[in-house]
This record gives C-alpha cells, structure tokens and sequence, in this order.
C-alpha cells in the first residue's frame, strides 16, 4: 500500500465523481456515515490514487481497489481499537470496588514493594560510598550499558585496567560482606 500524497486536479475529479462507492461501502457493512467516514475515506483516495497512478491496475473496477483499500483502513481501525492496551480498565486508587474495597485494601504487596527498593537503594549507596570516584564513575558507566572498552575509552585507560579495577571492586566488596 502506498503513503497518501496531495491529488491532482484530475484525481479530485475522478474522487468527487465516484464518492458514492464510500456511502454505498458504509451503508452494506452497516457502519455509521458518522463514525466511520472520516476512517474509510482514506482507503477510498487511496485507492484514487492507485488507480491513477498505476497502469497495470486499469485491468480491475475501480470499485474493486477502492473497496478492498477501504476494507484495509476499517481492519485497522478495529486492530487499534481492541488492542489490549486501549481496553484496559482504569480505576482510580481511591475509587470503591464493588465489594466496598479501595484499591489500598486489595493491593497490599504495593507498598512492600516500595520497601524493598527503598532498601534497595539504601544498599546501592552504602555500597557506592566503599568506592573511589572513579570507581563510582565505572559502575554508573556499566549500569548505563557500556563495554569495558567503552569504558575504557571514556576514562582514558586500557581495557585490562578497567577490568582489574571490576575485579578489585569485587574482591574488597565481598570482604566486606556486601
């Protein structure tokens, strides 16, 4: 399927002329002129366009491509519309559920989740504060994403002296009982 561009004069023509296969589309699927024009009518310019722009086309109606392109812009309107995402229910945590229940109540384990990355946290700085500024700088570098040789490349030092610093790191950490 093509991408949809300005029409020519003689394109417009041809559209305005032949509009009447959008009404009649709309009206066999049982659709709504009002929810759903806006949707097909894309597939049906598109289709103008195609038609025109394409010789190999003329072999078939034009109420056939237009049809078929309209079809196209309707499946994938339905496609969005019922993706999982978009069908989700909202509900607000303060709002009732029909037992009587907020979501606080029914929903416990949040906040003990938000302990257990507090302390999370809490740990990662007690043990960023054993380490160097440099050493400090390495980790953020490789929680970031990047390679020893990346690394390496940033600090201006060899690959070798990065992974030793690592390797130190982990040997003084483990002392430490972390």
């Amino acid at each position: 399927m093509s991408t949809l561009h300005e029409l020519t004069h003689l394109q417009k023509q041809f559209a305005e002329e032949h509009q009447n296969i959008v009404f009649r589309f709309l009206n066999r699927k049982g659709l709504s002129i009002e929810d759903y024009y806006d949707i097909v009518i894309f597939g049906y310019l598109q289709a103008v366009q195609e038609y025109d722009e394409t010789p190999a086309l003329s072999r078939f109606r034009f109420t056939t491509i237009a049809w078929t392109r309209m079809e196209d812009c309707l499946y994938r309107h339905y496609t969005y519309e019922n993706r999982p995402k978009r069908k989700a229910p909202t509900v607000s945590i303060h709002s009732y559920t029909h037992a009587g229940r907020t979501l606080d109540e029914i929903l416990p384990d949040r906040r003990k989740g938000l302990q257990e990355q507090a302390a999370d946290r809490l740990f990662a700085m007690e043990v960023l504060s054993c380490l160097t500024d440099t050493e400090r700088q390495m980790v953020r570098l490789k929680a970031d994403g990047l390679t020893c040789r990346e690394i390496a490349e940033r600090l201006s030092t060899t690959v070798s002296g990065i992974n030793g610093r690592f390797h130190r790191m982990r040997v003084r950490l483990m002392e430490m009982n972390f």
